[in-house]
């Protein structure tokens, strides 16, 4: 006799086969014993027949799912990053919601057999009885009190046929004859009633037979509802096949639980192969796409990727080859712009070495990369050491606003330089240096005839109030004027008037000559400052607003500051009836605005305003904003006139301190 191998491959796939051959054999019988016992309501045979071939097709989709998926995660073709994890994305996407949906749908019909197969469903079909009977029971006793009713005359047989929805009612003689009646027709059986008495189930009907007075017999009909309508043999029928179909709890619930795992397998295998399909077709051409994109990285500007498709994949290689095409052209034409630059460089920089003006430049990183030749002239050439050094070394030489790009005059070497920053980048700055230093001294030789012209103009008009006011004197008084006396108190107010304006012209130019350059720096409070100044103009026709942010520090000279915004807040005494203060913050620094409702400034005045004896005001001096801005500027600060359709209109920024002095913070 042959000794069977075991070790062979193919004598055990035998033996496995054989043992889920027989496995399966001994589940049927169990299943079959089980079923039996509801042999009448359903068949075993054709229950066994599909629960075999759920099994069996079962067994095949998961033996074809594991086939393919060893296939797919052992085969050497898959070796891009990108295919892995698109198939994996992909199947993720078929196999979380497919095994969430077979778990949930698992325990919604588990929980449905228990419901349907509990002792509550036959408990339930038991309630059906009692309350059918109960009904039945409760309808008898209302038509009798209907009954009494009409027997004790206290309803008349038509009202209650009207009022308690009856379906017939009939009143009969002692001989049976129809007296009243009222409804629906009465059927034979129905009539039959009348030889009893009492109250009686017939047909879909509760019958009541009863005698009246005067031997008079009624016959009262309700028409049952429909749900009560079930009679207790249908009621006991549905129990007994309840009790038998219990048996199919375990079946059922196996054959619905197969079924679902069938269909969950077959659409995960579906979503396998359709994702593998899918990840082929996207990453071969991306993977030679990425190929191309390497050599490309290395310089090759030759390379092309020879492949062709109809979607996006096949868009953005035409693209790709495109761009490699263009970036070989743009690359041409770089070169050839590389050299014009180069020459332009020398050309710009043979302009730079040339040029009066001094011009230097720094990098993105802030390092000073040229500084040409008339910047060294002007400055010295202690200059051409920062070449090639930080611009912030410059700036602690030369004291330049970076952050600027407004003109900035500074004075150097006993020089004028008229300075302006351009901010190209982060850190790069081209600086533009000029000497002004004979222009500033011309204009300050005009500056002073002007002003010579002007004290000379000044002090003529009141002379000449004054001179004849003093001939006028003379005159009456050599005449004997009796109104001497009056003439004499007129003309001395106009001499004492007109000598009060030149006292104060000499005073406005003697403020105006006063120098700025060493005030008394102290920590101020400006909203105090502001009360103080406010306080002096507290008159029934001037009203001043003040709306000053607290807790606003400034660094100046009181005195210096004080009369800077007095000239300002005088300006608008003189011809306004309102004037708002308006304080706030802004860039580390603190803006005062004076806005009141006079005639306002023309936009064509308002640099003039600034200027030394301008004035549209016949008694002004034209001195109080200048000497405003005088003290500003000494201050490092700025002033500026707005135009304003409600009024004049002063800005002035000064820098400040948002938290107060040291003592306040202690």
């Amino acid at each position: 006799m042959k000794k069977i191998d075991i070790t062979d491959k193919r004598t055990q796939n035998i033996l496995l086969y054989l043992s889920l051959f027989l496995l399966l054999i001994i589940s049927n019988l169990y299943i079959y014993s089980k079923i039996t016992k509801v042999r009448d309501v359903f068949n075993p045979y054709l229950f066994l027949f599909i629960l075999n071939i759920d099994i069996i097709f079962l067994l095949i989709i998961l033996g074809s799912s594991f086939k393919y998926l060893i296939k797919v995660f052992f085969e050497k073709g898959i070796t891009g990053k990108l295919r892995v994890k698109l198939f994996i994305i992909l199947t993720s996407l078929v196999v979380i919601p497919s095994a969430l949906l077979f778990t949930v749908s698992v325990s919604l019909i588990s929980s449905a057999t228990n419901i349907w197969f509990s002792g509550k469903v036959g408990s339930a079909i038991g309630k059906v009885d009692e309350i059918v009977s109960y009904n039945l029971i409760t309808n008898q006793e209302w038509l009798n009190k209907i009954y009494t009713l009409i027997y004790k005359g206290e309803i008349i047989p038509e009202n209650a046929y009207k009022n308690f929805g009856l379906s017939s009612l009939a009143v009969f003689n002692r001989d049976l004859q129809l007296q009243e009646y009222y409804g629906e027709s009465l059927s034979p059986s129905t009539l039959q009633m009348l030889n009893r008495e009492g109250t009686f189930i017939l047909e879909e009907s509760v019958v009541l037979s009863g005698l009246l007075p005067e031997d008079k017999k009624v016959l009262i009909v309700y028409r049952l509802p429909n749900y009560l309508l079930l009679s207790k043999e249908e009621i006991k029928v549905i129990s007994d096949v309840y009790s038998e179909f219990k048996y199919y709890k375990a079946p059922i619930r196996i054959g619905y639980i197969l079924m679902l795992l069938t269909i969950t397998v077959s659409v995960i295998f579906a979503g396998f192969w359709f994702s593998k399909f899918i990840a082929r077709q996207i990453t071969y051409p991306l993977e030679e796409l990425t190929k191309a994109v390497d050599r490309l990285s290395q310089g090759d500007l030759s390379v092309k990727v020879n492949l062709k498709s109809s979607d996006e994949v096949g868009i953005l290689i035409k693209e790709f080859n495109r761009m490699v095409d263009h970036l070989g052209y743009l690359y041409q034409k770089l070169q050839d712009k590389n050299q014009t630059l180069k020459k332009n460089k020398d050309y710009l920089e043979a302009i730079l070495d040339n040029i009066k003006t001094g011009v230097l430049y720094s990098s993105p990183e802030g390092i000073i990369e040229n500084i040409n030749k008339s910047a060294v002239f002007i400055v010295g050439e202690e200059l051409s050491q920062f070449k090639k050094r930080s611009i912030e070394d410059l700036n602690k030489m030369i004291s330049i606003d970076l952050r600027s790009e407004d003109e900035q005059i500074l004075e150097l070497s006993g020089k004028n330089l008229l300075v302006k920053v351009k901010h190209i980048s982060q850190s790069g700055y081209v600086i533009v240096i000029e000497d002004i230093t004979h222009i500033i001294l011309a204009q300050k030789l005009n500056t002073w005839k002007e002003i010579a012209q002007r004290i000379a103009h000044e002090i003529k008009n009141p002379l000449t109030p004054i001179r004849l006011s003093a001939e006028r004197i003379m005159n009456q008084y050599k005449k004997s004027n009796p109104n001497l006396g009056e003439i004499v108190e007129k003309s001395v107010k106009v001499i004492l008037t007109e000598v009060e304006h030149l006292s104060n012209l000499v005073r406005d130019f003697s403020q105006f000559g006063r120098s700025f350059t060493d005030p008394e720096f102290t920590q101020l409070n400006l909203c105090e400052i502001l009360r103080e100044i406010i306080s002096m103009y507290n008159f029934e026709d001037f009203n001043i607003e003040l709306n000053c942010e607290e807790g606003i520090y400034i660094t100046g000279d009181k005195k210096l500051l004080k009369q800077a915004f007095s000239n300002i807040i005088q300006n608008s005494f003189e011809s306004a009836f309102k004037l708002q203060i308006t304080t706030r913050r802004f860039d580390g620094g603190v803006v005062i605005e004076f806005l009141d409702n006079g005639p306002g400034i023309p936009p064509d005045q308002l640099e003039k305003v600034f200027l030394p004896y301008y004035s549209k005001k016949p008694k002004g001096s034209g001195l109080g904003l200048t000497i405003a801005k005088e003290i500003v500027q000494s201050h490092k600060g700025s002033i500026k006139a707005m135009y304003n359709k409600d009024g004049a209109n002063i800005v002035i920024k000064l820098p400040g301190e948002e938290n107060g002095s040291k003592e306040d913070k202690l």
